[in-house]
C-alpha cells in the first residue's frame, strides 16, 4: 500500500466516522429518535471491507488497522444498536407523578428531595430501561464477538491500575462518603447503610451549591479554561437543549457536545470536561485520534475548579465556603473515577465472554461496592465497553502528570500565565501524549484524597 492509496483510504475511514458521529449526537441530543447507523455503514462500505482489512494487515498499518476493526465490530452491531437508541428515546417512566420519557425521569433523580419519591422514580426508570437494556447487550455481545475475531483484546494493565485505584481510595472514599451522606441525606453508606444510586445522584449534585454554580457563568467559565491550556472556546460546537429525549448533562460526540443542563455544580465540570475532549476531537481527522489523550484534556480542563485560585476567581466564596466547595467538586470527581474503574473491569471480563445475568450481577456487584451505593443490575450494559472507561482513568492520570508539570513550572496560579498554553502548544500541534513517566492512576488519585481531607489549604 503507497501512501496515496493510504491517504486516500484515511479519507475514507474518517467520511465514515464523521457521519457516525452527526447521528449520534443526533440521538444523544434528543433530535433523531431512530438514528440509521447501517445505512451509513453501507454507504461507506469501503471503509469497513474485508478487503480493506487484508490490506491494511498486509501492509503493517497497525494504528489503520486497528480503526478498522473497530469499525468492523460497530458495523456487527448496528442494527441491535439502532434497537437500543429507539427503545431509550421512546421508554417512558411510571414515576410518582405519572408518565415521564425516561431521560426527564434520569435528570429528575438528582433534583427530588423526598428519598421515598426519588427511591420510586429510580425503582420505575430502571423497569423502563430494561427493553433498550437487552438490545444494548445484544449490540455488546455481537461487537465484542466481531473485535475479538479481529484481534482486539483489553488492555489488562490497565484494568489493573483500575483495580489498584479502587484499593488506593477505598479508605477515604468510604469515610468521606459516610461523613457526607449523614450530613447531607440522614444515610449510611453500603453495606451497613441503605444508601442507593439514586440517594448518592442527590448527594453528589450537592444543591446546597446551585446558587453559585449558576448557568450564567458557564460561557466565561468556558473561555477562562480554555484559554488556560490553549484551546479555542470560540471554535466549539456546543448545542444546549431541554428536548425530552436529550441525555442529562454533557456530551462530546467527536466534536459536538449535546448539553442538557443539569442544573447547578454537576454543570460546571462536566460542561468543562466534555470541552476539553471536543476541542481535541477538533483537532484531528477520526483515525488519528488519541482517547486518552482527549480526556486528559478534558481532565485538566475540569480539574481547574479545583484550583482555590481558578475557583475564587469565578466564585465569591469565604475561604470556609472555599474549602468545602472544593471538597464537594472533588468528591464528585472521585466517584467518577471509582465508578469507571470498578466498570471497566467488568467490561474486559465481558469482553471474556461472561454475559447474561452474570454480567448483570457482577456489574451490580461491583459498582454497589466501589461506590457503596445500590446499584442496578439493567445499567450493566451502559458500560459495555471498556475501551472509553479505561481511556477516562489514564486520562485523569496523563492530565494530573500535566498540571503537576504546570504547576511545577509556572506555580500554582499557572492557569493565569500566558507561558502556560504556549507550553502546550506542542503537545497540542502533536496530538500525541509525550513518552515520559508520570503518576500512575492510583498515585494521581492521591491528589484528590488530599484536597478532600484538606479542603486545598495543602
Amino acid at each position: 500500500m503507497d501512501r496515496d492509496s493510504r491517504d486516500t483510504l484515511a479519507r475514507v475511514i474518517d467520511h465514515l466516522a464523521l457521519a457516525l458521529e452527526e447521528e449520534r449526537y443526533r440521538h444523544v441530543a434528543g433530535v433523531e429518535s431512530a438514528p440509521a447507523l447501517a445505512r451509513l455503514f453501507a454507504e461507506h462500505d469501503e471503509a469497513t471491507h474485508p478487503e480493506t482489512l487484508a490490506r491494511l494487515r498486509e501492509a503493517g498499518e497497525g494504528s489503520l488497522f486497528r480503526v478498522v476493526a473497530a469499525l468492523r465490530a460497530e458495523r456487527a452491531a448496528a442494527a441491535h444498536e439502532e434497537a437500543w437508541r429507539a427503545a431509550e428515546a421512546g421508554a417512558e417512566v411510571e414515576g410518582p407523578d405519572g408518565l415521564v420519557p425516561l431521560a426527564a425521569a434520569e435528570a429528575a433523580l438528582a433534583h427530588e428531595p423526598d428519598p421515598l419519591r426519588r427511591r420510586a422514580l429510580a425503582t420505575a426508570a430502571a423497569a423502563a430501561l430494561e427493553p433498550a437494556a437487552r438490545h444494548r447487550e445484544q449490540a455488546a455481545e455481537v461487537r465484542i464477538v466481531a473485535s475479538a475475531g479481529n484481534g482486539l483484546v483489553p488492555d489488562w494493565p490497565r484494568v489493573v491500575e483500575c483495580d489498584q485505584l479502587l484499593d488506593a481510595t477505598e479508605d477515604a472514599w468510604r469515610e468521606l462518603l459516610a461523613h457526607a451522606a449523614r450530613r447531607d441525606l440522614g444515610l449510611a453508606p453500603q453495606p451497613r447503610g441503605d444508601l442507593t444510586r439514586a440517594d448518592l445522584l442527590r448527594l453528589l449534585a450537592f444543591p446546597a451549591y446551585d446558587g453559585l454554580f449558576q448557568r450564567s457563568g458557564l460561557a466565561g467559565l468556558l473561555r477562562a479554561a480554555c484559554g488556560a491550556v490553549g484551546l479555542e472556546a470560540g471554535g466549539l460546537r456546543i448545542a444546549e437543549t431541554t428536548r425530552v429525549a436529550a441525555w442529562p448533562g454533557a456530551h462530546a460526540i467527536g466534536g459536538r457536545i449535546s448539553f442538557r443542563p443539569r442544573g447547578g455544580l454537576p454543570d460546571w465540570p462536566e460542561l468543562l470536561d466534555a470541552a476539553g475532549r471536543s476541542a481535541i476531537a477538533l483537532r484531528q481527522p477520526p483515525h488519528q485520534r488519541d482517547a486518552i489523550f482527549a480526556a486528559a484534556f478534558g481532565w485538566l480542563q475540569s480539574a481547574l475548579l479545583l484550583e482555590p485560585g481558578f475557583l475564587s476567581a469565578r466564585l465569591d466564596l469565604s475561604k470556609r465556603e472555599r474549602a468545602e466547595v472544593l471538597r464537594a467538586l472533588a468528591l464528585r470527581a472521585l466517584f467518577r473515577l471509582r465508578a469507571s474503574a470498578a466498570a471497566a473491569r467488568v467490561a474486559t471480563e465481558v469482553e471474556r465472554g461472561m454475559s447474561g445475568a452474570r454480567w448483570r450481577e457482577a456489574h451490580r456487584e461491583a459498582l454497589t461496592a466501589a461506590c457503596h451505593a445500590a446499584w442496578d443490575g439493567v445499567r450493566a450494559a451502559r458500560d459495555a465497553e471498556s475501551g472509553p472507561l479505561l481511556a477516562r482513568v489514564a486520562g485523569f492520570a496523563a492530565g494530573e502528570r500535566l498540571r503537576g508539570e504546570l504547576r511545577e513550572r509556572f506555580d500554582e496560579d499557572w492557569w493565569r500565565n500566558p507561558r502556560a498554553p504556549e507550553h502546550l502548544a506542542g503537545l497540542l500541534a502533536a496530538g500525541r501524549l509525550a513518552e515520559t513517566e508520570g503518576p500512575s492512576a492510583p498515585a494521581a488519585a492521591r491528589g484528590l484524597v488530599d484536597l478532600l481531607e484538606n479542603g486545598g489549604a495543602g
